[in-house]
């Protein structure tokens, strides 16, 4: 089987031929009428490129906000069938206001994962990466006036500088396009609280805490949010995705009150659209960052360790990683919730007086530069816990441990 990473590679090389929307009416064949998809959403042709065939000219319906919409068999997707072929509109910037509800699943996942043809684990994970890491380009149809423009391959990037300038500050916009949100509705209001981070590592997975799962006051994680800057406001440089959380799958090792294995999936309604505000972070697999001596912390978190609220921009911070010893010397050990102290395998301890995750969030990422593919991230981390949010380091769960049930959970099927 050839790399997925041929992917989007084979997409490109067609030029749209006619322009339809995604729920149009479309015809695979003469004999046969389809419904036009997202690729993602289409097995049939998914497979195929999986396989290393080239889309056929014919097949494309066209593409919305650079991501490729195919006519697809109505009887297949990877995702289910919609009701209806009507077509979505398309994503506004405009922050919804009405709570919707809907019946939700919570899986507790098994620990173990097996691979029936014996990859090894993180062979999956740096495939899809090298497919992902194609969405930092996208052909762009030059503005000007000629006969038959071809459009260019052009970069979305938008990481300004890989120096890691320690001292927390806003977040540029598109700087983190794997930055999620994750919302709770009031009971009383039907309100949306946003209270835990994730982050975004496919078209429909959120990876985040386990704890970030369910809360006493709100119930469980019932939203994400990504493609946003500030929480708030209208008017900032973003473009926002909203979807409903279907299921939470939390590592089976976490048993509350222990932070040993806090980290869980969230599964969601529909794949998400890559575009320059949304793409999703890797999973860590090459040796050259697993012990790296920074990383960076984002979220929409507090400030410091007076601030209630919290704030509603998003922000950054560069931390430095504390050696195993020191973690260990601080923290210590309780029977309850860290019986064996500060486990190396399984948790990052990171930042310094004045810089700690009060500038993160709860369940949010801690990343490095992926050193293979250009402008994206590793999320090595997983906010988990701390003592004194900003005088303390803090503790994460350290995702590599994690690779081969992460890659079970979010590609059974490869």
């Amino acid at each position: 089987m050839l790399a997925p990473v041929f992917i989007i590679v084979n997409i490109l090389a067609v030029l749209v031929a006619s322009e339809q929307y995604e729920g149009d009416t479309c015809e695979v064949d003469y004999r046969t009428n389809g419904v036009c998809k997202f690729i993602t959403e289409c097995q049939v042709i998914y497979q195929q490129l999986l396989a290393g065939k080239t889309l056929d000219k014919k097949s494309l319906c066209g593409y919305d906000r650079f991501q490729p919409v195919v006519c697809c068999p109505e009887s297949s997707s990877i995702y289910g069938t919609r009701p209806t072929t009507t077509r979505r509109p398309i994503i506004s910037t405009t922050r919804y206001t009405t709570v919707r509800m809907y019946p939700t699943t919570t899986t507790t996942a098994k620990t173990f994962s097996t691979y029936p043809n014996q990859l090894t684990p993180g062979t999956i994970a740096k495939k899809m990466c090298a497919v992902y890491a194609k969405s930092v380009y996208a052909l762009i149809h030059q503005p000007i006036l000629q006969v038959n423009p071809r459009p260019i391959n052009t970069s979305l990037c938008a990481i300004k500088s890989k120096k890691l300038i320690v001292g927390g500050t806003k977040a540029d916009p598109k700087e983190f396009p794997h930055m999620a949100a994750i919302g709770f509705n009031s009971k009383q209001t039907r309100e949306i609280f946003w209270l835990c981070g994730g982050t975004l590592v496919s078209e429909i997975f959120v990876l985040t805490a386990a704890h970030c799962t369910s809360s006493s006051e709100f119930g469980v994680a019932s939203w994400v949010r990504v493609g946003d800057l500030n929480l708030v406001r209208n008017d900032d440089d973003a473009l926002v995705q909203e979807k409903r959380v279907v299921e939470r799958i939390r590592h089976s090792g976490h048993k509350k009150p222990s932070q040993y294995h806090d980290i869980a999936l969230l599964r969601l309604e529909s794949p998400v659209r890559f575009n320059a505000w949304v793409r999703p972070a890797c999973l860590p697999t090459s040796p050259a960052i697993l012990k790296p001596k920074r990383a960076i912390a984002s979220g929409w978190g507090r400030e410091d360790w007076t601030d209630k609220k919290g704030t509603d921009d998003l922000l950054k911070v560069v931390l430095d990683l504390v050696p195993h010893a020191r973690c260990k010397e601080i923290f210590g050990s309780d029977k309850d919730t860290l019986k064996r102290g500060i486990i190396d395998e399984w948790q990052i301890c990171a930042g310094e007086e004045g810089k700690d995750t009060c500038q993160g969030d709860s369940g949010g990422p801690l990343v490095v530069y992926d050193p293979d593919f250009d402008c994206m991230y590793d999320v090595i981390g997983l906010t988990s816990f701390g003592l004194v949010c900003g005088l303390t380091p803090g503790i994460y769960t350290r995702v590599n441990n994690y690779i081969s049930w992460l890659e079970d959970k979010i590609w059974p099927n490869f």
